[in-house]
């Protein structure tokens, strides 16, 4: 009999856990932040899905409840909300409604900064707080505020900046806040002795990658900075930058660079495919370093049906390492497409100089031999040759996301070849191209292309074949096949001309997640005078998916400018700028 009583005692026990209370709690009256912050504060929101929950202590909790959503208001400057809490029993559980009228918010009133010590004049420190008087007051910008100032004077190498006052005086008899901030910013300290610790290369060559000197104002965003230079240069696999604070030594802070090298040689191997090219072998092999100078060697190797290389370049840095640079290159080069069949053989020099604001310079000096077959242009071993010195432009600026909203891409330049000096014809040739990506709303982007070319020659006959203009391909005017548009000779074949314009309007809108769906038209053609040119145009659909290995592109576009209007499929693997 005691038995069977317990079993039974034991029962309704559990029965009792499994029917948990169910509690619904409704916030009235606020705006999102408000009552976000106010369902963090409330312990009834926080302990609803106890098991263990019984009536008494949601009663409790119902009562502790508009203390706590005071306090949650306070951060808002709401100091004197009006709360109505009901807490109305249901079959299940209990529904607990709180209304609240948050009142008028107390605004900020006078707004004290001042300065002392060695940051007194310094003008990044006069940028006093963000918060004006007559804004609502909000602690969580007051907290963010103070932070930045001293962060900010910390950043610039006061490094025992410190707040003698800082204080958020609330007078609810005027419904008013007056801060006041006192930032004692300290001594400026400077850089002291600066020593790297490494193997294999010239401490004076690794000095080149310093923008500062021993005796400059200490900041930590060049140290930042310095540390992503050396790791970009892909001679070090770990970088470590370690101001020795505790060593100071009048104000002068040790620099300790600590380098792990890479392994000198690197090896790749990889696989592709585009429409305008088919299949893809790329291999390539390079010595990071050569010397304790920082030289470099790059052997790469590409091999496609319609288009395939062996180049080898050697890197010697220059002053900034970083940015500057001198390569000297040796290439060959089979082309096998429709329109241009043959072989070229490229020696070259690039002066290659970072410029302000991410744009760069490149000085060429680059010697060819071709020999190509092309309608008008039968070629023969040797059968031209050109030494063209040139200059270029480039500017390449994204925002870094994967799936870019907001870059663009441009480069100029301007080449040309002169026939006494070492070349079997004259003519001068400026190239521009550009690319820009726009985004507006969360999923929509606009994307724009344009590419213009013209050529200073006596005829077309008188361009290397690989300075003539085709158009037609993936990057160009879609729905034809690579280098299939262009001036045509009286056989109907395409010999490319002179001039080219070719543009291109893009939009796109993300469909689930890596997945997009674009709409195109592409416009535009190679052009030469004296021949038959006409205007080509395609469109058509695509998809855009954010793949592990980089954005891929697949369009059907239809060629509108054609007769019979062939649909033509383009498949591209690469980076979108």
């Amino acid at each position: 009999m005691k038995v069977l009583i317990s079993s039974l005692f034991l029962l309704l026990l559990l029965s009792a856990q499994a029917a948990a209370l169910e509690l619904s709690v409704t916030i009235e009256g606020l705006g999102d932040d408000e009552e976000q912050n106010v369902r963090q504060f409330l312990s009834i929101v926080r302990e609803r899905e106890r098991p263990d929950l019984t009536p008494e202590r949601v009663r409790y909790l119902h009562q502790r409840a508009p203390e706590q959503i005071r306090k949650a208001l306070q951060p808002y400057g709401l100091f004197r909300p009006r709360i109505n809490a009901e807490l109305q029993p249901t079959a299940d559980g209990f529904d607990c409604r709180y209304r609240i009228e948050p009142g008028q918010p107390v605004t900020i009133g006078e707004v004290n900064y001042r300065i002392s010590g060695a940051g007194t004049g310094d003008p990044r420190l006069q940028r006093g707080p963000t918060l004006e008087p007559g804004q609502p007051l909000n602690q969580g910008a007051y907290d963010a505020t103070r932070d930045d100032l001293l962060s900010r004077a910390i950043e610039a190498g006061y490094l025992d900046a410190r707040y003698t006052t800082h204080e958020l005086r609330v007078d609810l008899d005027r419904s008013r806040a007056d801060i006041t901030l006192v930032l004692e910013s300290g001594p400026r300290y400077r850089y002291g002795p600066i020593r790297f610790i490494q193997n294999g290369f010239d401490p004076a060559f690794l000095r080149r990658y310093l923008r500062f000197t021993e005796g400059d104002p200490f900041e930590h965003a060049q140290l930042r900075a310095l540390q992503t230079r050396l790791l970009d240069s892909e001679y070090f696999s770990l970088v470590a930058v370690r101001p020795l604070r505790e060593q100071a030594d009048e104000g002068r802070i040790p620099l300790e660079i600590t380098l792990n090298a890479t392994p000198a040689n690197r090896y790749r191997i990889g696989a592709g495919f585009s429409t305008d090219v088919g299949p893809r072998l790329s291999l390539d092999w390079q010595r990071r370093r050569l010397g304790d100078q920082g030289h470099r060697l790059l052997t790469e190797m590409s091999l496609s049906p319609v288009y395939s290389q062996l180049r080898s370049e050697y890197t010697i840095p220059l002053t900034r390492p970083s940015v500057d640079s001198l390569t000297f290159a040796a290439a060959l080069e089979n082309h096998d497409s429709d329109n241009r069949k043959g072989d070229r053989l490229a020696l070259s020099a690039t002066h290659s100089l970072g410029l302000a604001d991410d744009w760069r310079r490149n000085l060429t000096l680059e010697y060819t031999q071709e020999a190509f077959e092309i309608a008008d242009t039968p070629g023969t071993p040797g059968g031209s040759h050109h030494l063209m010195p040139g200059i270029g432009w480039s500017h390449l600026r994204t925002d870094g996301l994967e799936r870019v909203r907001r870059g663009h891409r441009l480069s100029y330049q301007v080449i040309g070849a002169w026939e006494p000096a070492l070349s079997s014809s004259s003519f001068l040739q400026a190239h521009a191209s550009s690319k820009s990506i726009f985004s507006f709303g969360d999923d929509w982007r606009l994307i724009g292309r344009l590419e213009l070319g013209a050529s200073l020659a006596e005829s077309a006959s008188d361009l290397p074949a690989t300075r003539r203009f085709f158009a037609g391909g993936d990057n160009s005017i879609r729905g034809f096949d690579l280098d299939e548009l262009g001036p045509k000779d009286s056989t109907g074949r395409v010999v490319g001309g002179r001039f080219l314009g070719v543009g291109s309007l893009e939009l796109e809108r993300r469909i689930n997640g890596k997945w997009g769906a674009a709409l195109f038209y592409d416009f535009g053609n190679a052009f030469d005078p004296g021949r038959h040119n006409t205007l080509a145009q395609g469109a058509g659909f695509g998809l855009r998916w954010q793949s592990p290995v980089g954005p891929v592109r697949i369009d059907l576009a239809n060629a509108l400018s054609e007769d019979d209007h062939p649909f033509r499929l383009h498949l591209v693997v690469g980076p979108e700028l």
